[in-house]
């Protein structure tokens, strides 16, 4: 079982194709800015890891992707639903250059 949580958004993925269940912090009541924050991700990762719990799923091996103040959060709300995690892989994506500069201003 595969688990990724890209900013905060969650979805449990069966085997590369099946997907269990998606969730996020907007489902959980979570409204605007407060979406954004660590405690909005725990819920989140509680609900939805109840959800798989409920489905059979005890095992999961997690990739995160995104940076922000929910990355453990999330991590630890999956953990107290109950599941088992197996790894956990990063795999936010890192530019090579990023974006062009600027044009100097001219005075």
């Amino acid at each position: 079982m595969l688990f990724s949580i890209l900013m905060e958004i969650f979805g449990f993925i069966f085997a590369g194709k099946t997907i269990y269940a998606i969730g996020s912090c907007g489902t959980e009541g979570f409204k605007n800015a407060r979406k954004g924050t660590n405690i909005a991700a725990q819920a989140t990762g509680l609900g939805i890891g109840t959800k798989v719990l409920k489905k059979g799923v005890k095992d999961v091996r997690i990739k995160i992707k995104g940076l922000g103040p929910g990355r453990m959060a999330s991590i630890k709300g999956l953990q107290m639903s109950g599941l088992e995690i197996v790894s956990i892989t990063d795999v936010t994506p890192v530019p090579d250059n990023g974006v062009r500069p600027r044009k100097q201003r001219k005075l």
